[in-house]
């Protein structure tokens, strides 16, 4: 996030940016790794990501990021429906190993997977700053 805009930022959504930027480099890591360990096809990884991609903006939009008046700052909150996208997507995270093994075993299993969670947490993060940015805006503050 721009170094000027912070001040308008809670800071859990910037430590929760961090975060993500964190785990998505690790992950990226681990992911290329995996991907040339298993030699799995490029177009299963670009799927893999596409997949996951989608579900991390879905998954993201379950915290309403909105304007705090009387502190002049984004905030984010989960709310109730946010809560039930939010335990599905566990659910998910949870069984998604063995969701993919129906079409893929061993090392491209693991690749698979590792391309799909990548594809979710650059959805989030792209969806988080997004959203950020709009409501900076929609308050004047960019």
């Amino acid at each position: 996030m721009n170094k000027k805009l912070e001040p308008h930022i809670n800071s859990r959504l910037i430590r929760r940016l961090k975060m993500l930027g964190t785990i998505l480099l690790i992950m990226a890591a681990v992911a290329v790794y995996e991907i040339f360990l298993s030699q799995i096809r490029l177009y299963w990884v670009l799927l893999a990501l596409l997949i996951g991609l989608l579900v991390g903006y879905i998954v993201d939009r379950s915290f309403a990021i909105e304007w705090h008046a009387e502190r002049e700052e984004v905030v984010g909150r989960l709310d109730l429906i946010g809560g039930i996208i939010l335990a599905l997507y566990i659910i998910l995270s949870m069984a998604r190993h063995w969701i993919f093994s129906h079409w893929f075993a061993g090392a491209k299993l693991t690749a698979f997977t590792f391309s799909f969670a990548e594809g979710v947490m650059l959805g989030r993060l792209f969806s988080l700053r997004f959203n950020i940015k709009k409501v900076l805006s929609d308050n004047g503050k960019i």
